[in-house]
């Protein structure tokens, strides 16, 4: 079947708004360094910005459910960001650069759930895979241009003048969404959110998303192995775009093959790959294995990103929808910062190789977890 215009809009929406994003974001250390930021600012700066967007994913998705529509919450999202993004081409103090990421960090919070509760909406079960893949594949796309675009401008327009500059897609992104149609519900007031009425099985699959979300690190160290590997800044440079590229050209097509085997194997199977990339970054000693797994590493993301947002909205109970998707972001969000600490402690006491290897081992676990499952039949397909 075809995706439905809906789908595409909010790929779209997606694409346009992570092209501001990644204009911005590999520049934003630079800048605040200019303003006079030492390296505990700066971490302060994104350990806040990603705190505000994991705490107001499942506020979004709360809000969402009892307003019973998610235009609503999709136009505060995305409008806040492309708001004050003068903001920051305005910005003389460290200070104005953490209430930027805050504001913009919000948005990406409040819209999140809201926008996989609508995808779900948008079509049938058949098509999860291909909905999600296709929105994945959009949004990854955009963090490829962005950054690229960013390059191009730079000399021309300099820091301040990318940001700027950035302020068009971020608006484009926003006035689009007045094109989306939906069918709202009446407002409902809803029971406080509690875990036991959200079902078995959302909640074992939240149990195997906690641990292994601590398999999980930033792209960062897979990045920095590359570098310690033997590769340039310039080559690593080129290596993560590739990823980026071949993560947006294949999420569609792994969406379509996850419809078609199950969306509980495709995650089943991003659990291995994950944990078989790992363990190669564990063991590599050229770089140009290093590469070869990095590129297996845009396998995995092509298939599990959309997957596993797929198999998710299997789980929850249509009207919490996205309170359901709201909390499980907002867990797993909270748990990344953990999860990097502990995997950057184990590099600095104990190698990279202990690092990757950890990690490798957590996602195994995860996997036996999830493959223990004692429900008679997975949600979907049968």
């Amino acid at each position: 079947m075809k995706l439905p215009s809906t789908i595409w809009l909010l790929g779209l929406v997606s694409l346009l708004m992570d092209v501001a994003s990644e204009m911005v974001y590999p520049l934003l250390p630079l800048f605040l360094v200019g303003l006079g930021a030492g390296a505990a600012t700066v971490g302060l700066v994104e350990g806040v910005a990603e705190a505000t967007a994991s705490l107001f994913k499942v506020v979004g998705g709360r809000v969402s459910d009892r307003l019973g529509r998610r235009r609503p919450l999709l136009l505060l999202g995305y409008g806040l960001p492309a708001l004050f993004r003068p903001l920051l081409a305005l910005a003389t103090l460290p200070g104005h650069v953490l209430l930027y990421r805050f504001l913009d960090r919000m948005g990406k919070g409040l819209r999140t759930a809201p926008r996989d509760a609508l995808i779900a909406e948008s079509v049938p079960q058949e098509a999860l895979g291909r909905a999600y893949g296709l929105h994945r594949g959009l949004d990854t796309l955009g963090a490829t241009l962005g950054p690229l675009l960013a390059f191009f401008l730079l000399p021309h327009l300099g820091l301040r003048g990318v940001f700027l500059a950035s302020a068009l897609p971020a608006l484009l992104a926003f006035l689009l969404l007045f094109l989306l149609k939906e069918r709202p519900r009446p407002p409902r007031p809803l029971p406080p959110l509690r875990l036991g009425r959200m079902g078995r099985g959302y909640r074992r699959f939240l149990l195997v998303s906690a641990l292994f979300t601590l398999a999980l690190s930033s792209n960062a160290f897979l990045l920095l192995r590359l570098k310690e590997l033997g590769l340039s800044e310039g080559e690593v440079t080129l290596a993560y775009t590739l990823y980026n590229l071949g993560y947006a050209l294949l999420a569609y097509p792994f969406g379509s093959l996850a419809d078609r085997v199950g969306l509980r194997k495709a995650v089943a199977l991003g659990y291995a790959l994950y944990a078989l990339v790992y363990l190669g970054f564990a063991l590599a000693e050229r770089a140009l294995f290093g590469v070869a797994f990095l590129l297996l590493y845009a396998l995995y993301s092509a298939l599990f990103e959309g997957a596993s947002r797929a198999y998710l909205a299997t789980l929850v109970p249509k009207e919490e929808k996205a309170s359901a998707m709201g909390l499980y972001h907002t867990l797993t969000g909270l748990l990344l910062l953990p999860a990097s600490l502990l995997f950057g402690l184990l590099w600095q006491a104990l190698g990279a190789r202990a690092a990757f290897g950890v990690g490798a081992g957590l996602a195994l676990l995860a996997l036996l977890l999830f493959l223990v499952d004692g429900r008679e039949k997975a949600p979907y397909p049968k």
